[in-house]
């Protein structure tokens, strides 16, 4: 069965310094697409980063390109899935839960050895497999601020698995790494976040304020802003 083809819109509504105001679901879901998921940009790393509400993000726009019929891939290096979520979406757009939860394949890494194993053995077979060339990264770093795993180690294990998302980069493969920012005991392992922002075609920035979420990009020919009022956040 066909899924929805979603159309970008455009936002009525602006806040005082010119940013979007994202004031329903499928507003939310247009938002993303025209930010972080666009389809009419070069392929690439792009990098979502801020508090753990990124995560949430990052599976709406899982949902908003399996609602579009694309398969996803979604790595999640923090149990960070949620299917209720993916379902309030669906429902929002007037599918069925179950037409976008199989177009979303999850994996997960609950160390770093196993994050770094589906990104370099793993990943590529499952591009072929599902036909799919969007991928998630949720919490990547994660599993790397692991303590018990020596530092050196970490830094290793950081190098092979940005090299291997470079590559399929370069193969047209787009990729949103969602990550928050580092915890305060992470200590130098804070540069991961400093070198994946380095490497990445666009960098996102999430932050949570009284009135909502706000979303702000630098680079192109003007930083760009999206709001997600507090309200509609919280019923997500």
């Amino acid at each position: 069965m066909a899924l929805v083809q979603q159309q970008a819109i455009e936002f009525l509504f602006r806040t005082e310094d010119g940013g979007a105001v994202i004031d329903a679901p499928r507003h939310l879901l247009a938002a993303l697409r025209q930010s972080a998921v666009s389809t009419d940009q070069p392929k690439g790393l792009v990098l979502l980063s801020g508090p753990p509400s990124v995560y949430r993000l990052g599976l709406c726009a899982a949902v908003d390109r399996a609602l579009a019929g694309e398969p996803v891939l979604y790595l999640a290096g923090a149990n960070v899935f949620d299917p209720f979520l993916v379902g309030r979406l669906a429902r929002a757009s007037r599918v069925a839960s179950a037409q976008v939860l199989q177009q979303i394949h999850v994996s997960r890494a609950f160390t770093c050895h196993q994050m770094v194993r589906l990104v370099t053995d793993c990943l590529l077979s499952a591009l072929r497999t599902y036909d799919a060339r969007f991928v998630i990264l949720a919490g990547p770093l994660d599993t790397l601020y692991d303590q018990s795993v020596p530092e050196p180690e970490a830094m290793r294990l950081f190098r092979t698995m940005t090299e291997a998302l470079q590559d399929m980069a370069y193969q047209g493969v787009q990729v949103l790494c969602v990550s928050p920012l580092a915890p305060p005991e992470s200590g130098g392992r804070s540069r991961f976040m400093a070198a994946l922002r380095a490497q990445a075609r666009r960098a996102i920035d999430v932050c949570e304020a009284e009135d909502g979420l706000w979303l702000h990009e630098e680079g192109g020919p003007e930083p760009k802003r999206w709001m997600i009022p507090r309200p509609l956040w919280n019923r997500l």
